[in-house]
């Protein structure tokens, strides 16, 4: 069904250069583009290094999912903080230039960034869910990329439900309980998601075969879920998180706390507020302090 979404080629030269308006619009309509050949070879090993990084660091949380279960694997939250390969990833590679590029928004901000690490042969798909009701904002500027260290096939990939960013925004999967589609994060103030997986065919739905250099960039509001890995393969994806102008801090059900974790974010922001806030670093323009030859 690669139909339901665009796929285009970006190119290593001038990546951001070589956007279109007609890929801009695909997005803006689909919540999800492909797009091919956007990171060269050396962004690719800088990221591959970040991830050797973080999983050598015994002090980084692996968050684990289907913990015990013959198809866990795991994920680590804002490697940013812990990797330098992952900080230069964000300020020296065209990854946020892309991301400002299709939000329409010179300026742009590090919301977040995950590794998710299915090594072991046989994992479960990642289940079901949209990533904005875990985060505390509003608006149309936000963006994700994610990029892939390993050849995958297209029942491998990560899956969107085309469109489905303008739609409802459902509660959230609860993360100590993947398995089950009707347990929700909140479980209050917003509706849970329909069980997509048993309805596939009721949904429009979108993947693609990827090579290393692919990158898919989505809105955070497009429902998406990953594929489950084959016993003789792996899976190791980089996710990246970014926003525009536009994005405000927003309030979410108070019965869990949003992701990733910003103790004392609220104490100085109001709903309705610019997200700005040492947690989100400014990425384009780059900061002085961060660029080339200073």
């Amino acid at each position: 069904m690669d139909e339901l979404a665009k796929s285009f080629v970006l190119g290593t030269d001038d990546p951001v250069g070589s956007i279109t308006d007609e890929m801009t619009d695909a997005f803006d309509r689909d919540g999800v583009v492909l797009l091919r050949e956007a990171l060269s070879p050396d962004w690719l090993m800088l990221t591959e290094m970040g991830l050797a990084r973080v999983l050598a660091d015994s002090g980084v949380k692996k968050q684990q999912f289907f913990v015990g279960e013959e198809g866990e694997f795991q994920e680590t939250v804002r490697n940013f903080d812990n990797a330098f390969e992952i900080r230069r990833l964000l300020f020296d590679s065209p990854a946020a230039s892309i991301m400002g590029r299709f939000m329409g928004s010179d300026n742009v901000w590090y919301y977040s960034d995950e590794f998710f690490i299915k090594t072991s042969g046989g994992n479960e798909r990642t289940p079901w869910h949209q990533d904005t009701p875990y985060f505390p904002v509003a608006g149309n500027q936000f963006s994700s990329i994610w990029i892939t260290l390993d050849p995958l096939s297209k029942d491998e990939c990560l899956e969107f439900v085309v469109g489905s960013h303008k739609e409802t925004m459902f509660d959230g999967f609860d993360p100590r309980n993947p398995g089950d589609p009707t347990s929700g994060f909140y479980n209050e103030g917003l509706p849970i998601l329909p069980d997509i997986e048993a309805n596939r065919d009721a949904f429009p739905i979108a993947s693609w075969e990827l090579t290393p250099g692919d990158i898919i960039l989505s809105s955070p509001s497009t429902i998406h879920g990953g594929g489950p890995t084959r016993l003789d393969s792996q899976r190791r994806a980089l996710a990246i998180r970014a926003f525009g102008d536009d994005v405000v801090f927003a309030e979410r059900p108070s019965s869990q706390p949003t992701v990733p974790l910003t103790p004392g974010l609220s104490a100085h922001l109001q709903p309705g507020d610019p997200l700005r806030s040492p947690w989100y670093p400014k990425l384009r323009p780059v900061p002085n302090s961060e660029a080339h030859g200073v």
